[in-house]
């Protein structure tokens, strides 16, 4: 079945339902209220966990930090890297409310920590995992602390190469964690599809034996349910009630309504991926027996007569002898009479 781990008493691996995330981020606008109305949008849409990120300013940013391109539109004029965090993060007395409020919904939990006093605010509130953003792949300390709670850890691996990967899997390793998902992702906001090369997917997998998913910066599901057909566990999706609103992540995040459509075309393909074993379904055994073809009378058949080839021929429905037997029907003689376009049984032959 290949590895397995446990997200908040959810089993997630090969063989079991996928785990959906609905990536709220700094898209609560610093209202408590819209950060209540997504986990309420998110236990509708029927994700499995909501996703925070707890940052400050100070603990991601040097204030000397440029804008880049993709700043435009989606912060103040003239404004840095550094003022923007300072501008969004997260209240820290915040994750206790949404903690408690999440489990109120019955929905899990989480948040990325971005420094190592951030994930002692998590602990604070007894987060179940720990979520690693792709930028912090190379933040080693604050690996090495998340590795040494022991929590499981999903890992992003957007802007990363086998290598970056390869050295945080070791932090994990060496720290005696076990328990850790990576998340193929794309750093490009929002990311094209020429990018996303999910058969990336296949090569997390391979070149690390564990169980793999995607975090979708893309515009709609269609790159999320590809990955699901090439076995991602775990699928993470920005959120926000306005596509319109003034933020870095609004402008790809997926609304409520799609959110819906979202979560139900992955479930659909997983309805749709099934079983590897072929076998007549019992949905189309109606079909099969009607459809199929077996041997049938040609012509009128009298009691006594020995069956030449002229005799029979080969129609649906499937009620009578499997047209594998033809050359074991032809010679038998009838023990009763056949009528034309009647299926042959055994129990019609000597």
């Amino acid at each position: 079945m290949g590895k397995m781990i446990t997200l908040d008493r959810t089993i997630v691996g090969k063989g079991h339902p996928c785990y959906v995330i609905a990536e709220i981020g700094s898209n609560h606008n610093r209202d408590i209220d819209t950060a209540k109305r997504l986990i309420d949008v998110s236990k509708e849409a029927g994700c499995n966990a909501v996703k925070f990120q707890s940052y400050t300013a100070d603990g991601i940013y040097s204030i000397y930090t440029p804008r880049i391109s993709e700043m435009e539109g989606r912060s103040k004029k003239g404004e840095t890297p550094y003022e923007l965090i300072k501008r969004i993060q997260m209240p820290v007395e915040w994750h206790q409310v949404l903690k408690m409020y999440c489990d109120h919904v019955g929905i899990t939990f989480c948040s990325t920590p971005f420094d190592e006093n951030m994930v002692d605010v998590l602990e604070s509130v007894d987060t179940p995992f720990y979520k690693v953003a792709s930028y912090e792949i190379t933040h080693y300390p604050m690996l090495t602390k998340i590795a040494q709670i022991g929590k499981p850890v999903i890992l992003s691996t957007g802007n990363s190469a086998l290598d970056d990967i390869e050295q945080a899997v070791n932090i994990f390793e060496k720290e005696g964690l076990r328990d850790y998902a990576l998340l193929h992702c794309v750093s490009q906001y929002p990311a094209k599809y020429e990018d996303i090369n999910l058969r990336n997917l296949l090569t997390l997998e391979t070149a690390f034996n564990c169980v793999i998913g995607f975090s979708d910066h893309t515009t709609d599901h269609l790159s999320s349910v590809a990955a699901v057909t090439m076995g991602a566990s775990i699928i993470e999706k920005h959120i926000t009630l306005n596509k319109k609103d003034t933020g870095p992540d609004h402008p790809f995040s997926l609304e409520p309504n799609e959110l819906k459509e979202f979560v139900h075309a992955i479930r659909a393909t997983e309805l749709l991926l099934g079983s590897t074993v072929k076998r007549v379904r019992e949905s189309e055994e109606e079909n099969h027996q009607i459809g199929r073809r077996s041997i049938i009378a040609a012509e009128d058949i009298k009691a006594g007569d020995i069956i030449t080839p002229e005799k029979i021929v080969v129609k649906r429905p499937a009620f009578g002898l499997h047209p594998r037997f033809i050359n074991v029907v032809v010679g038998k003689k009838a023990t009763k009479s056949i009528p034309k376009d009647m299926w042959i049984t055994w129990e019609s032959l000597l």
